[in-house]
């Protein structure tokens, strides 16, 4: 009996090496974009973020100081002057300075309430105290936008938010 010898070899054909190559090429291809998604997706959210905490942040500011508030001294389009029970915090200006929102308590140092990251705008305090004086009431609006250097026209960088709210002075 003779056998046949049987020749084994090593290694692939140049149509599995194409099929392989075309078979990577095809998933490197729907991946590559998934994952740019996911990145820019995770930029977005930090930028909604930064924005909308921000927001929050100086909304209830405004909002403790002038509940906190003893009186109103003045009220502007873009500040406000409020009366404070200690000296120290007395008067407490809230104001728009350059697209940040200011708050000076006394004679202490003026401080921004927004991060160096955020620009505000459409600033504006509205007085309706009554005409008796017994309820005095303040409301406020602002734009808050993103402001991250560099970031030009790239939509996962921008973002907004337009927030309005009102106070009273509990003092009354």
């Amino acid at each position: 009996m003779k056998r046949k010898r049987q020749k084994f070899q090593r290694g692939f054909t140049y149509i599995e090496i194409i099929i392989y190559v075309a078979i990577l090429t095809i998933m490197l291809t729907t991946l590559i974009p998934f994952a740019w998604n996911i990145i820019e997706g995770g930029a977005k959210s930090t930028t909604q973020q930064e924005v909308f905490a921000n927001a929050r942040f100086i909304s209830e500011r405004i909002k403790y100081e002038i509940r906190n508030a003893t009186g109103i001294n003045s009220v502007s389009s873009t500040a406000i002057s409020l009366t404070t029970a200690t000296s120290a915090t007395n008067p407490t200006v809230i104001d728009l300075s350059s697209g940040n929102v200011r708050i000076t308590q006394g004679t202490g140092s003026t401080v921004n309430l927004n991060s160096p990251d955020t620009t505000v705008s459409n600033f504006t305090f509205t007085n309706y105290t009554s005409s008796d004086n017994k309820t005095k009431h303040i409301q406020f609006t602002f734009t808050l936008n993103a402001n991250y250097a560099g970031a030009g026209t790239r939509q996962e960088y921008n973002a907004s938010t337009t927030i309005e709210g009102s106070a009273e002075v509990r003092s009354n």
